[in-house]
């Protein structure tokens, strides 16, 4: 157990858009020391395949610089859409 990290750093959050992760996804694509950088609510699954959930530069579109494009599933979830449900 590191005992060093700041006590204002939670591990179960994103570092780039505060969403909760599990540490199983932070210990898969997080960084050496567990931290995610970037989460399945602000990045591609493609990209963090590659490395962006541990903070390293990826060769492959970013959905903040072409919105829409490859968002993950929780997206829909926090910009509060209803997918698959009654209008009524």
């Amino acid at each position: 157990m590191d005992l060093s990290r700041s006590s204002s750093e939670n591990p179960s959050q994103c570092r780039h858009c505060g969403s909760h992760v599990s540490r199983d996804f932070a210990r898969t694509f997080g960084d050496e020391d567990g931290r995610i950088h970037r989460c399945l609510a602000c990045d591609s699954r493609a990209r963090l395949q590659k490395g962006s959930g541990a903070g390293q530069d990826v060769r492959y579109p970013d959905p903040e610089d072409q919105q829409g494009r490859n968002h993950g599933p929780r997206v829909r979830a926090t910009e509060r859409l209803i997918v698959g449900g009654d209008d009524g």
